[in-house]
């Protein structure tokens, strides 16, 4: 829930771009020609949706570990 709940709060391009790279498992070419963009702009895309995902689920899943304790 929480991991679900920290990727909806990307913006929605590079929500997709993650899910479709990392959960689904798509090439780098197959997401590009979904998402219309270019190679250089999918790797930022990646790299931030990562970054943030990162920081946020750092704040989150531990805040909502001690709220459960």
């Amino acid at each position: 829930q929480t991991f679900d709940r920290c990727l909806s709060q990307l913006p929605q391009q590079m929500s997709i771009a993650f899910t479709l790279r990392e959960i689904d498992g798509l090439s780098s070419t197959e997401i590009c020609e979904i998402l219309n963009v270019t190679p250089n702009n999918l790797w930022v895309l990646l790299h931030r949706s990562r970054t943030t995902l990162r920081h946020l689920l750092e704040a989150n899943w531990f805040s909502d570990r001690a709220a459960a304790a």
